[in-house]
């Protein structure tokens, strides 16, 4: 059984045609009525091309099924119709590497380090959703920070209700803003670029350390003279690698704005008596990167400390912060 018509399958056939290296989409069943559906959906399309692959996983739980492009561009929707070109277009922009955003977007995307939620809610007879969705799905396939999912109303009603959707499309950016019709590309944009770090979740900043892009939040910092609060919280999390990276956001700005850094000490210094030793040795270890004499003495008080690697992480960060006072005196 095929949910799409022989013309639709033939549009698909020759549209994916332009397919330059494979695709695979992974399609997410669960306990949901309408995973059965997904399922029928995109067979017949990973059929049409030998370029399409198609990956199917259960999940016992009873969420939504989704078609995912990507890890951060999934559809909570079955997208034929009017939705049919702009997912086809979307999975030949994906082969082939490249989108028709403008160069200002793609200047201001390579910059971008905010992990932001877009649902775009949209039905099957609207005339302008195939138009949002072609650019919003383009967005995600450019940043990695963008993650976007396509909801048909008419197949989960309740999403729409949770956000009290009246129109669509409809753009919902981090479960708040709501930007209803045709939007245009650069205010979009403009809209996502601006928001400000200082009202971020921790999760936000792990996304981004994650990601490797320690130096762009660094740089952000300094831009906004300001140590972002919800950056901080990295520094206790569970996650060693996370710890790290951020620590190597804060070297980062102590190099390119000592006095920045130092607003931060104190919260440093409170942490040197955590309960765990590990994160006692890596703020001993921290402050010796980043530290002046002014925080010796807490450093001092660690070389008691009953466990022995952070008594030598602090002698060692002691030694660090003398030697650089040192240096720095003699140029």
């Amino acid at each position: 059984m095929t949910l799409l018509s022989s013309q639709e399958l033939e549009t698909a056939r020759s549209a994916l045609q332009s397919l330059q290296n494979p695709v695979v989409l992974k399609v997410n069943l669960t306990k949901d009525d309408l995973a059965k559906q997904f399922r029928q959906f995109i067979e017949p399309l990973a059929t049409a091309s030998r370029m399409v692959q198609a990956i199917y996983t259960t999940y016992l739980e009873d969420d939504p099924p989704t078609i995912e492009i990507k890890p951060n561009l999934r559809y909570m929707a079955l997208p034929a119709g009017r939705e049919m070109a702009p997912f086809l277009q979307t999975l030949i922009f994906r082969s082939q590497g490249e989108t028709s955003l403008a160069e200002r977007t793609l200047s201001r995307l390579a910059t971008f380090i905010t992990p932001t939620q877009i649902e775009v809610f949209v039905s099957p007879t609207c005339p302008h959703c195939p138009v949002v969705v072609g650019l919003v799905n383009q967005l995600a396939l450019t940043s990695i920070y963008l993650e976007v999912t396509i909801i048909d109303i008419t197949l989960f009603p309740d999403f729409a209700e949770k956000y009290s959707i009246q129109a669509v499309p409809t753009l919902v950016i981090e479960g708040q803003d709501q930007l209803v019709g045709n939007i245009s590309e650069e205010l979009l944009v403009d809209k996502l670029t601006n928001q400000s770090p200082t009202t971020f979740h921790p999760d936000s900043f792990k996304k981004i350390v994650k990601e490797g892009d320690a130096e762009k939040l660094a740089g952000m910092m300094v831009a906004d003279a300001e140590v972002y609060g919800g950056a901080l919280e990295l520094l206790t999390d569970p996650d060693w690698s996370v710890r790290m990276g951020m620590m190597v956001v804060l070297e980062e700005v102590a190099e390119r704005s000592p006095v920045l850094v130092q607003s931060v000490y104190s919260y440093l210094i409170d942490l040197l008596t955590h309960g765990d030793a590990n994160q006692r040795g890596d703020m001993a270890y921290l402050l010796g990167l980043i530290g002046n004499m002014s925080i010796l003495e807490p450093l001092k008080r660690l070389l008691k400390d009953n466990n022995t690697e952070v008594a030598a992480a602090a002698y060692e960060a002691i030694q660090q912060i003398q030697e650089r006072e040192a240096a720095e005196k003699s140029d």
